[in-house]
């Protein structure tokens, strides 16, 4: 079985640098092309979010709901501080990228560890569950690397960034769970939560943030 997770994780690992490798093409092309690959990584997220995550957190019980709520409030918190102006100004879109990107690491530090948590449960169940962490990966690695960019890093560095974000977390996560052990398995899941609930802030700020880029014509 260890096996396995193993497997998985690092597939997961290795599509979102997939993920992040696209985005590093499409930086190099027109910035709206750049925009728009970061407004549908943005739809992307949100939508996973909203189908996949958000359920699965649901039902782990109702603790979770709470957790989720508050994840995605402290999302719409955090949205309305860095977009309460019609035009931003340069410093806070970086630093509302800089925090997308940080609460995208915490989520796909969660994705490793909450998903082997699924493994101790049945293998079956476990296979069915990491399916849905394999699909989502790609999209993440794009998300990441369109808010690093968007926090003002040159493309390498902005790659770089991306793949520690989104791509070495997961497995990180997974070495995590084995070493906290099955004992920590709910505290995991109301993480999970949270943090399924703020990633309607990351998809958000990227839609919101490619919008007006692309209706002004100028950089995010």
């Amino acid at each position: 079985m260890a096996g396995s997770e193993a497997a998985i994780v690092l597939g997961a690992g290795a599509l979102s640098v997939a993920g992040v490798a696209f985005a590093l093409l499409t930086s190099t092309m027109a910035r709206r092309v750049t925009d728009l690959v970061g407004m549908v990584g943005g739809i992307v997220i949100l939508l996973v979010a909203v189908t996949h995550l958000a359920p699965e957190a649901l039902e782990a019980g109702d603790l979770q709901l709470w957790f989720l709520i508050g994840g995605a409030v402290a999302g719409i918190v955090l949205e309305l501080i860095f977009r309460v102006r019609s035009h931003p100004s340069p410093s806070s879109v970086r630093v509302a990228a800089w925090l997308g990107l940080i609460l995208l690491a915490i989520h796909s530090t969660l994705d490793g560890a909450v998903y082997t948590a699924v493994f101790w449960h049945g293998e079956g169940s476990g296979l069915l569950a990491s399916l849905g962490l394999i699909l989502h990966e790609a999209p993440e690695g794009v998300v990441a690397m369109a808010l690093a960019l968007q926090a003002g890093l040159r493309p390498p560095i902005a790659a770089t960034a991306a793949v520690m974000a989104s791509s070495i977390t997961t497995p990180i996560g997974w070495v995590l769970a084995h070493a906290i052990g099955e004992s920590a398995h709910g505290a995991m899941q109301a993480m999970f939560a949270a943090s399924a609930g703020l990633l309607l802030y990351v998809g958000w700020h990227l839609i919101a943030g490619g919008w007006r880029s692309l209706r002004a014509g100028k950089p995010t």
